[in-house]
């Protein structure tokens, strides 16, 4: 496969999808994750307002919420406003989307978001594309944006700043170890942010509860399922992903081997907090493992 393609192997299990982040606007990216039935923003979405809804009663406050890899501000954009994955991309993938230049879809984008009743909570998005989280920020998806990349380089004064302040760390995607050590050095001891992520079953996370363990934060993965994050972008990424399985001792039966990447949720809570309520009790889920396979939604090149 190409470099220059939107999709292309790297040498972790997942495939890379980089490329469509590096564009003017979401429409490319979610075309893309439309070919994938990508379906992890919906069953993620209630699971992180649950844990946001704790998170505010234990504070007595409203939080700060920051997303990590928010690339166009999707997945928060589905936490504070009453939409679903299913909407926003049909909407980026609608026929009369499509011939708009990409200035004109932002500012349908500021007025579609601007339209929304706001929950109090500010969200703050960060990630390492900045063409992406700049985006989100202009067009409201986040409250405040800013481009980082904590696997490569710790984080300047002002993101260190909001880290200070944040109540709650949500992913998608996975949490690597640099990121979440970073992450411990700069935040607060005395009330430490919670840390949700989903992280791919090929991978354990052994090494992001070491790095958080300093800040007195227990990372536990949810015992009630795994998660259907999308399908398989190619044949290699199935053999890849199904080798590594393998050599854990898991089986993908109904999961991997029907074509499916599937993701494991973890949550890492101050100690106290861990032992007083298992995460099971502060998450139900009404989807995950054996969720209906996303509906395919028409495509527009």
């Amino acid at each position: 496969m190409p470099k220059d393609s939107p999709l292309f192997l790297t040498d972790t299990v997942k495939t890379c999808l980089k490329h469509t982040y590096l564009q003017n606007d979401p429409r490319p990216t979610m075309r893309t994750l439309g070919r994938l039935d990508y379906a992890l923003a919906d069953i993620a979405a209630p699971i992180f307002r649950q844990l946001i809804a704790a998170r505010t009663s234990y504070a007595g406050r409203k939080l700060q919420v920051l997303e990590l890899g928010c690339a166009w501000g999707i997945g928060t954009a589905l936490l504070r406003f009453p939409l679903s994955f299913a909407t926003v991309q049909a909407r980026y993938t609608a026929r009369e989307m499509q011939p708009l230049e990409p200035i004109e879809v932002e500012e349908l984008d500021r007025l579609y978001y601007a339209a929304w009743p706001r929950d109090g909570h500010r969200y703050l998005g960060v990630d390492a594309r900045e063409q992406a989280v700049s985006y989100a920020h202009r067009v409201g998806a986040v409250d405040g944006g800013i481009t980082a990349d904590l696997e490569r380089a710790d984080p300047d004064d002002t993101l260190a700043a909001e880290i200070l302040r944040t109540d709650i760390v949500l992913a998608t995607g996975r949490i690597g170890v640099r990121s979440a050590v970073r992450l411990a050095q700069a935040a607060r001891r005395d009330d430490p942010p919670w840390i949700a992520t989903f992280m791919s079953r090929a991978t354990t996370g052994d090494e992001l509860a070491a790095a958080l363990a300093p800040l007195g934060l227990v990372t536990e993965r949810f015992e009630g399922g795994s998660f259907v994050q999308r399908r398989f972008e190619s044949a290699a990424e199935k053999d890849r992903a199904l080798t590594v399985l393998q050599g854990r001792g898991l089986d993908p039966a109904g999961k991997e081997a029907d074509g499916w990447l599937h993701a494991d949720l973890y949550v890492a809570r101050p100690a106290p907090i861990a032992a007083a309520i298992p995460l099971h009790r502060m998450v139900s889920i009404a989807s995950g493992a054996l969720a209906l396979r996303p509906q395919r939604l028409p495509r527009w090149a």
